[in-house]
């Protein structure tokens, strides 16, 4: 199988016809339905059923393209890094969801001064972060880790050959919006939220405990877990929903609208970045982690 046959089978189920997709790919139809034909074969599979008027996706077939989307999204990007010029400025960051992080990619990009460079941001679950460092997708990652959850993160990190550096310790702070009825509250306990709405992100199906960003009350009657931190902050400012995290929001961010108050706990995060151990740091990551290094002055602000 070729990355050429995966881009063939996609090029074909989306323009539903081989004679459409030889034109669009400029190649012999002859020579594209053997090559459809040669993968069929040697998967042991129908992609596709033809019929006078066009072709269609067997169940097979179906199963096969979620798989080709994938490859050819890898070829993709590492035909993107790696063809470029050897001098541009490259910075690929993997996070857990933090306001300040995106602050500090703002700024990156407002000191870069070079014509050409690739940076990007990905904001996703915690397992996600961890293995795009693992495989290099990404060349450094954020994380919160709970105190409690310290030393079993970081045998996990250890055993793939991750290295974590921390450099803030940080006391769980509740979010809400500011006309929220608790809002006033110099601190808080875990009882005075009882009756309020509690929003987590959710870790798909690697929802295990050390890999949650938040420190989750122990009793909690109403749950709700959002993908993103749009949709986070947008149920925050518009109902009494509140969330626990690390204290960190740059009010330039968001405003002044979500306030951070004081969880009254012996809990903290410890907030740190991952490298690869067998990887050197490029100077573009090198500055970013001197930028991590400056963020405590954004607790509770």
């Amino acid at each position: 199988m070729t990355i050429q046959q995966c881009k063939y089978v996609l090029k074909i189920a989306d323009v539903g016809s081989f004679n459409e997709a030889a034109k669009q790919l400029f190649v012999a139809q002859s020579s594209l339905s053997s090559s459809v034909k040669a993968l069929e074969e040697e998967l042991g599979i129908k992609i596709f059923e033809r019929l006078a008027n066009g072709v269609y996706l067997t169940r097979e077939g179906s199963e096969f393209i979620r798989y080709a989307q994938k490859i050819v999204h890898n070829n993709n990007f590492i035909v993107e890094r790696y063809s470029t010029e050897k001098n541009c400025p490259r910075l690929y960051i993997s996070t857990q969801h933090y306001d300040f992080i995106a602050d500090i990619f703002g700024k990156m990009l407002g000191e870069t001064q070079e014509d050409i460079y690739r940076f990007s941001l990905r904001e996703t679950q915690t397992y996600k972060v961890i293995r795009e460092i693992e495989t290099g997708y990404s060349d450094i990652g954020v994380l919160a880790i709970k105190d409690k959850d310290y030393g079993v993160m970081r045998r996990y990190l250890d055993k793939r050959g991750l290295r974590f550096t921390s450099f803030l310790k940080a006391p769980p702070h509740v979010f809400v919006r500011k006309e929220h009825p608790i809002a006033k509250n110099e601190d808080l306990t875990y009882e005075d939220l009882k009756e309020y709405p509690y929003v987590s992100y959710e870790q798909g199906k690697n929802n295990i405990s050390f890999f949650e960003e938040e420190m989750m009350p122990s009793v909690v009657n109403k749950h709700i877990e959002i993908s993103d931190r749009a949709s986070l902050m947008n149920v925050l400012l518009s109902t009494d929903c509140y969330t626990i995290g690390t204290g960190l929001m740059p009010s330039a961010l968001n405003n002044g609208s979500i306030v951070s108050i004081p969880i009254k706990s012996n809990e903290f995060y410890i907030i740190g970045y991952i490298l690869h151990i067998d990887r050197t740091p490029s100077a573009q990551t090198l500055r970013f982690i001197e930028h991590l290094k400056k963020v405590q002055d954004l607790i509770s602000q």
